[in-house]
């Protein structure tokens, strides 16, 4: 078959050629990403699952064999091809063999991480209807699944049945159908941080991972003895594509392991224990490493490392300094959105760019910085990052909206919603959002869902969401608020408002500073004005504000 390995194009060695020349995928009539996963000897490492202290090498001919098992137990329950499959895991053998189950059945992959509140995981539950939900199997998930009349398959042997075991010790032995789906059959549904309204389900066709070709170069060119991990949550697209489905489709080992909270000790002896080489991880994470005693010259001559990506939010030259010194790690930017990722970064082996610079198109990648017209601008001129939509990395549409989808994809064009001009040396700098997207540590978070969550207090009035500076996050989210009472601002209001969120919305988007106000800024259309808030802040004009 033809899958990811197969479309490296290592004969390209310089930004420069990458500009120059360009090369269509060959046409391909069947791929599946599952199939591509698992392609490689039975007895080859597949995942290193990580358990408390112990280590567990799980081979591909065990990823196969349980995946083929489960694929086999979930059409017993009635999966068809095409119906969604929530799952609900943390970093595990398990969720990837229900990741790997799905796909090889012609399901459709919905991750929902558990970092979720109550409310996040209802609403991505009732948007993308799916027929199955594969999770714990706490008393928490049971009520939800009954409620909203969802075959719950639980992962933990206290759950209710019919748990993932019985289904795959029940199924037929070794072997099992791979579906045989093309390119553009519906895969993964991936859901956005709301911004102005609820989240987006951005659907991808299995052809999402041959898109990912642009990650050989991101790494420096993978390498057949490279192991990968990354501390970001598989739930998210991220996580999902580059700490999982593209190291697999290279064919390289892969850790599962994720800590509620990063712990930089744990973090550094799981890669040398592992022999981590490459990665995906966030500013936030190196900054905390950064941060921490942990890492010595002599912890870091025990490891590894070679080549990191990192993304999401602004870094500064400064950090890829110290992973270069210190770590002994080259980091390498990359960009990309839940709708269409990989599309611009850095690559050592391509050659140095500014490291102010978002960086360059990848090979094969078509992008430009377009007007509102969708017609690019000079070098030096300000618009919007756009990739052609015919790109396998770009989402399908969004999930039973066409209205958005057609909003999304214009005369040809994918736009990401970020503001950036090009240089004449083809580099890309970014200069902001046009929407209100937050970015702090490793997630993407949506303003809409956490103001929501604040205005279900009684004492509030209004509420206005953003993300401010921050040395080690990128951006933390603060709620500027606006009380019906001005004197019951307080600490235990802040403590309640904050736990708030936690538990509607997810441990993640918490405000972590919260700001009362006695008014707040609008546009002409009387809209509360988040941009000028954002500014007032920079600019130092925040008398009323009070923490």
């Amino acid at each position: 078959m033809i899958g990811l390995r197969e479309l490296r194009r290592r004969e390209i060695t310089s930004w420069d050629e990458a500009a120059s020349r360009t090369f269509e995928l060959p046409a391909i009539e069947r791929y599946n990403i599952a199939a591509d996963c698992l392609r490689a000897p039975g007895d080859a490492t597949a995942l290193f699952a990580v358990a408390g202290d112990d280590i567990r090498r799980v081979t591909v001919g065990e990823l196969d064999i349980a995946s083929a098992r489960l694929a086999a137990g979930l059409r017993s329950l009635g999966l068809e091809p095409g119906d969604r499959v929530a799952i609900k895991l943390s970093q595990s053998v398990e969720m990837a063999v229900a990741i790997l189950a799905v796909l090889r059945a012609a399901g459709v992959v919905v991750p929902i991480s558990n970092v979720l509140g109550d409310d996040g995981v209802r609403y991505r539950l009732g948007h993308s209807r799916p027929r199955i939900l594969i999770a714990a199997g706490s008393e928490r998930e049971t009520a939800l699944a009954a409620d909203l009349d969802l075959t719950l398959v639980a992962t933990g042997e206290d759950g209710p049945s019919p748990t993932m075991r019985e289904l795959v010790e029940r199924a037929p032995s070794a072997g099992g159908e791979m579906a045989a789906t093309r390119p553009d059959s519906p895969a993964l549904l991936l859901y956005t941080s709301g911004t102005t309204g609820k989240p987006k389900g951005v659907l991808h066709g299995h052809r999402v991972i041959l898109g990912h070709h642009a990650i050989d170069y991101a790494l420096d060119l993978i390498r057949p003895d490279d192991v990968a991990y990354s501390p970001v949550d598989w739930a998210w697209a991220g996580g999902l594509f580059l700490g999982l489905l593209v190291p697999r489709a290279y064919g390289i080992p892969v850790v599962a392991f994720r800590e509620p909270r990063f712990d930089a000790e744990r973090t550094l002896a799981l890669m040398r224990s592992c022999g981590v080489s490459v990665g995906l991880f966030p500013p936030t994470v190196l900054r905390l490493l950064r941060q921490s005693d942990a890492v010595t010259p002599e912890r870091a001559r025990e490891l590894r490392l070679r080549c990191f990506v990192t993304g999401a939010e602004a870094v500064e030259p400064e950090l890829f300094g110290w992973a270069a010194k210190v770590l002994g790690v080259t980091v390498n930017n990359a960009y990309g959105q839940t709708e269409a990722n990989a599309l611009i970064g850095h690559s050592s082996a391509l050659g140095a760019l500014d490291p102010a610079a978002l960086g360059r198109p990848y090979p094969g990648r078509r992008v430009a910085v377009v007007d509102d017209a969708m017609q690019p601008v000079p070098a030096g001129d300000l618009g919007q990052v756009a990739v052609a939509a015919d790109d396998p990395v770009c989402m399908l549409g969004y999930w039973n909206d066409p209205d958005a989808t057609a909003a999304k994809i214009v005369d040809g064009w994918l736009p990401t919603g970020d503001t950036a001009h090009v240089d004449e040396r083809g580099e890309f700098f970014f200069h902001g959002r046009s929407d209100d997207m937050i970015k702090s540590g490793a997630y993407r978070i949506g303003p809409a869902e956490v103001e929501a969550a604040v205005l279900l207090h009684s004492a509030v009035a209004e509420c206005a969401v953003v993300g401010l500076p921050d040395p080690v996050r990128g951006q933390i989210v603060t709620a500027f608020v606006r009380l019906r009472g001005p004197d019951a601002a307080s600490d235990e209001l802040t403590a309640a408002l904050q736990q708030q969120v936690r538990e509607k919305v997810g441990a993640h988007a918490y405000p972590r500073d919260v700001r009362y106000v006695a008014d707040l800024p609008r546009t002409t259309l009387g809209k509360v004005d988040r941009k000028t808030l954002r500014e007032r802040f920079a600019a130092g004009v925040h008398e009323e504000a009070r923490r």
